[in-house]
């Protein structure tokens, strides 16, 4: 027999008897104080896990990846094109991404910090001027 996250058989779409389970009882435990998607008790089996981690971590090493080839192709850009010298392009580079680290750093704290409050104020009085000014 099949389970998903919420509890009912995939084939007949009944709720689960978990007394049938026998042994395999611990493998549909609820985690205390977790929660999946739509607000339901998560399932230590089914949430989660090695799995979702590794999406998360491919995302990662492929973004690195895509941004230190671009950084890269900047230096030659800049030698090649822009006719820097070797030393001044690669300084142009190391410069730029030091920026950029810092700045998403900078940036995520105001986005927190701004996100919470204003943002909804914000979009609340436009989509009622809005309304008001089509009436």
């Amino acid at each position: 027999m099949e389970a998903n996250a919420n509890g009912y058989d995939l084939k007949n779409f009944q709720p689960l008897n978990l007394e049938n389970f026998g042994d395999h009882e611990q493998d549909f435990t609820m985690w205390e104080g977790y929660v999946d998607w739509r607000n339901r008790a998560a399932i230590k089996g089914c949430h989660g896990g090695a799995v979702a981690a590794s999406f998360v971590l491919v995302v990662e090493i492929l973004e690195n990846l895509a941004y230190l080839a671009n950084a890269s192709n900047l230096v030659l850009y800049l030698s090649k094109f822009m006719n820097f010298s070797p030393s001044a392009s690669a300084n142009i580079v190391t410069n730029f991404m030091g920026t950029s680290f810092f700045l998403a750093l900078l940036g995520g704290f105001l986005s927190d910090f701004f996100s919470t409050y204003y943002i909804y104020i914000i979009s609340a009085t436009i989509e009622f001027m809005v309304r008001y000014l089509s009436l």
